[in-house]
């Protein structure tokens, strides 16, 4: 499974993600008998045009793979958002939205598989997974495995090819949301150590970790994260915030790391990130939590029986409330949220705000 197929970036089209999926799935329950066929016939690389072709259309910059199935004679389907957050939201909310195809399965990540028998070649170089040796260690703080790396290449190609090497193994053995997950610090060394296991017990050794340790890890935007901020300000939007929580701890640091001038990170996508921003002092006092949750909870509750959006978290300023929610149809999914807010009386001069500079002008004021 190492044939994933970088896609070029492709102009913007005016579709939403709702949009663009559902185009996506009509056209692949119409072509999808076909692909088995093709598959079985061992012509599978013939597909990658094609498929390529509407990826690029429909959701550029994706990675996608062919793959087994659940059953010998089923396939698969992978979108993969390799490791961006933000790109894997998008894949989950793809595969959410995937119609039932006999003998097909569809993923929103790279599912592990097996290196036996694979090699990956860089150059005149061959790496054979049965050469790496790696050295893990429990890093009890952080709840992930960090590891020390050999293998006999690793001395004399750059360290960019090191990475994306074990990486693709890597992937292999866990997949892609395992690698995410469990793989802390990683180190190379010039020489095996006496300790070290093969690569292809990492697996084990993680699986043995994990039931000691009982730690669990959750898929993209499953867990949640508090954060709080020493400092308020008013250099640029929420910079008021005291404390909150999110699913997407991701978008929290890079908006505070532009200093409230973030590239939309969902560019290209038809998807989009927005908060609400409403005076914190209409909560009745005590329960604050309580009653931001419960429109949190109604705007969850609407966003998804449309198929439309998802609540990331909150957070609480000097001066406003705010909840963040990550959007899949555009101005149908903003009329809801406005319908969710009206229906609560948030007060007038309530907004919703893009999180991207691009959209700034886009702001919706009650």
């Amino acid at each position: 499974m190492f044939s994933f197929f970088k896609r070029r970036a492709v102009p913007i089209q005016p579709l939403t993600l709702k949009t663009r999926v559902q185009n996506f799935w009509s056209w692949y329950e119409e072509v999808a008998p076909r692909f088995s066929q093709t598959i079985a016939a061992g012509q599978c690389p013939a597909l990658a045009a094609e498929v390529s072709a509407k990826i690029d259309e429909l959701l550029p910059g994706f990675a996608w793979v062919f793959g087994p199935g659940e059953t010998d004679k089923s396939h698969s389907l992978t979108l993969s958002g390799e490791g961006n957050l933000h790109r894997q939201l998008v894949a989950i909310y793809w595969a959410s939205q995937a119609p039932k195809i006999t003998s097909w399965t569809f993923y929103p990540s790279r599912q592990p598989g097996t290196i036996e028998g694979c090699c990956i070649n860089i150059g005149d170089r061959k790496f054979d997974p049965k050469e790496f040796w790696i050295t893990p260690s429990i890093n009890s703080e952080n709840e992930v495995v960090d590891l020390i790396v050999w293998h006999p290449l690793l001395a004399i190609v750059p360290e960019r090819d090191r990475y994306t090497v074990l990486f693709l193994f890597l992937d292999e053995i866990l997949g892609e949301y395992g690698t995410q997950h469990w793989i802390g610090k990683i180190a190379f060394d010039g020489k095996q150590l006496a300790d070290s296991i093969p690569i292809s017990e990492l697996l084990r050794f993680i699986e043995k970790v994990k039931t000691e340790k009982g730690w669990q890890k959750y898929p993209p935007g499953e867990s949640w994260t508090g954060y709080s901020f020493e400092r308020q300000h008013d250099d640029f939007l929420r910079g008021d915030i005291i404390a909150g929580s999110t699913s997407n701890i991701v978008l929290i640091n890079e908006y505070l790391d532009a200093q409230g001038e973030l590239e939309n990170p969902l560019a290209g996508t038809g998807a989009d990130y927005v908060f609400v921003a409403f005076d914190a002092t209409i909560l009745p006092k005590g329960s604050e939590v309580d009653s931001r949750s419960r429109i949190e909870d109604a705007l969850e509750n609407e966003l998804k029986a449309a198929q439309c959006g998802r609540v990331l978290g909150g957070a609480f300023g000097t001066r406003f409330a705010y909840i963040d929610v990550m959007i899949f149809d555009g101005a149908n999914s903003l009329a809801i949220i406005k319908k969710v807010l009206n229906d609560h009386r948030l007060p007038s001069g309530t907004t919703v705000h893009f999180f991207s500079k691009e959209n700034r002008n886009s702001r919706i004021v009650l």
